[in-house]
């Protein structure tokens, strides 16, 4: 006919258990209203009952059988060289501004150290900061590099 009939929409559960996990799943399904007389349609559809154990195995931690133990992180120097270019205190104050936790003091014995042997160690660190930092020295101006610490 040309009227617009409500359709009831009924939800069937389905539980799939794939590799070990539960998942519910809801499946619509279209049904005619009053194609099934109202005492016919069940109240409540149940599916077979889950077994819920009643406790989790208790599994200890355990170790791998072939990890070895990962060596302390390797430590890389930074080392500052002497340049005839940068004035004495610029290069104190990219220092200062380059690597976080050296004080303006700190700044000027490094700087006085490279200017007099031609070389200074500035720190170390694990690579990637002295890496970072290095990158930073190097956009200042300065001339730096990063070495493996023996």
């Amino acid at each position: 006919d040309g009227s617009t009939a409500m359709k009831e929409v009924r939800c069937v559960f389905l539980f799939v258990v794939v590799g070990g996990s539960m998942a519910l799943h809801l499946a619509p399904r279209l049904v005619k209203p009053h194609s099934v007389p109202l005492q016919a349609r069940p109240r409540m559809a149940v599916d077979a009952p889950v077994k819920i154990p009643d406790m989790a195995p208790l599994l200890a931690p355990t170790e791998p059988k072939n990890d070895r133990k990962s060596d302390p992180a390797k430590k890389y120097k930074l080392l500052l060289f002497n340049d005839n270019v940068n004035r004495r205190e610029y290069v104190a104050k990219v220092l200062q501004a380059s690597v976080p936790g050296l004080t303006q003091a700190d700044a000027y014995v490094v700087m006085q150290k490279a200017h007099k042997s031609g070389m200074a160690v500035v720190g170390v660190w694990i690579f990637e900061l002295a890496e970072a930092y290095c990158e930073s020295l190097k956009s200042g101006g300065l001339i730096a590099s990063v070495t493996e610490e023996e």
